[in-house]
């Protein structure tokens, strides 16, 4: 009998909870798709509505099937990440009581990091994570310490990606625990001196510990993880190979200058100064009064030009009959044509426009402020990956 009972709660740990899929789900709409929206709000509605023990994609399709045909392709997304991701059962968390923010030291953190996470859906998934490593250890800020926290972010239950995830959460949460702690009394508020008073049950060690837990992935994984990128050889035979001038202006701005495909469907021609040299860039997860500024490479600065001439479009958006699967498919074209095979998708030309801007010796900080990542640690992917790649070449004679 003991012996069934230990096989029984094994399977129940191998399955993940509702809300764990749904924050796997967001990071992995956001990495290929650069949204998330209404994909991630109608996967969770659905969710609620799972009921526990029958097959969850069964139940997707019966749900989908009484839907529009726009929510219907909606869903079809989400059944394309559950296959891929072999999640085929749930525990279904979503409709037990939570406190979404309500945890005070989850509150005060996400108020000193949200100038830095400007969409909602970021300071939803810190708040998520956050709040489940809260209740495993019941409120209790004695309890964080490596062992608690190596068990939630390391839980078998989650995805290589969400322990990632996961990990960059918590680290960011005790870097700022332990900056809090070094705050003067006199400069805090009564209710922060509540909280700075609390925190310092918390020692510096246990502090240091969380926000050094390693997450391995598999060499595969990491391979998977950097996606292949084009040579600058293939990159230009790709822009002599396209005709058309619209198709031209988009894979520059895409190999060129890394725009992401939701950002090129969202640009407008007030966007393009060319007399400047520059481009607004409408990122994802941003509202669209707040763009950044880049500079445009010198072939994308010429096919937009050329297209602007020949399209005479200059108000609304740039390319009004585009739409993502046009995108897609446009960008697909292009790799068939240059007969390149792996893991290419329309994000393959934002790796190849960073990946070739750091082999011509741009700096990092500039790559970074062209691709618009908040943080360095994806940018020196590109400098990784080259690293990788000359290796062996260049300790040929040690």
């Amino acid at each position: 009998m003991s012996k069934l009972t230990i096989k029984s709660k094994s399977i129940s740990r191998s399955i993940p909870k509702a809300s764990q899929v749904l924050v796997d789900y967001e990071y992995w709409l956001n990495r290929r798709f650069g949204v998330t929206g209404t994909y991630l709000a109608n996967a969770k509605a659905f969710l609620r509505s799972y009921r526990p023990g029958g097959d969850l994609i069964s139940q997707l399709e019966d749900y989908s099937g009484i839907r529009s045909a726009t929510l219907r392709s909606v869903l079809g997304r989400f059944k394309i990440f559950l296959e891929l991701r072999g999640i085929y059962a749930a525990v279904n968390d979503l409709n037990e009581p939570r406190l979404p923010i309500s945890n005070i030291y989850v509150k005060v953190f996400l108020a000193s990091v949200q100038d830095r996470l400007r969409s909602k859906g970021s300071l939803s998934t810190y708040a998520t994570i956050l709040n489940g490593y809260f209740l495993l250890i019941k409120d209790d800020v004695s309890k964080i310490n490596k062992r608690t926290a190596s068990k939630y972010v390391l839980a078998p239950s989650l995805s290589d990606y969400s322990k990632r995830l996961y990990k960059t959460v918590l680290k960011a949460f005790c870097d700022w625990a332990l900056l809090y702690q070094s705050l003067e009394p006199v400069d805090l508020s009564k209710e922060q001196k509540i909280i700075r008073k609390a925190l310092r049950k918390v020692s510096v060690q246990s502090l240091r510990e969380v926000a050094s837990i390693k997450v391995t992935l598999p060499r595969s994984l990491s391979s998977t993880y950097h996606k292949d990128s084009l040579t600058m050889k293939q990159r230009d035979r790709m822009l002599k190979l396209t005709k058309k001038s619209m198709e031209r202006a988009v894979l520059a701005l895409m190999a060129w200058n890394g725009l992401r495909s939701i950002e090129v469907l969202r640009i407008s021609a007030q966007d393009v100064k060319l007399n400047q040299g520059k481009l607004l860039v409408w990122g994802k997860g941003k509202s669209e009064k707040s763009k950044d500024a880049i500079k445009l490479a010198s072939v994308t600065k010429r096919e937009l030009s050329k297209y602007l001439k020949k399209s005479k479009i200059n108000k609304g958006r740039l390319f009004p009959t585009l739409d993502r699967t046009n995108l897609e498919s446009l960008v697909k074209r292009s790799f068939k044509k240059l007969k390149v095979h792996g893991r290419y998708t329309p994000h393959s030309l934002r790796h190849t426009a960073g990946q070739l801007m750091y082999e011509k010796g741009i700096p990092l900080e500039l790559i970074q402020k062209t691709l618009r990542h908040a943080d360095m640690r994806t940018t020196m992917i590109y400098s990784q990956k080259a690293i990788d790649k000359n290796y062996f070449m260049r300790l040929k004679r040690f």
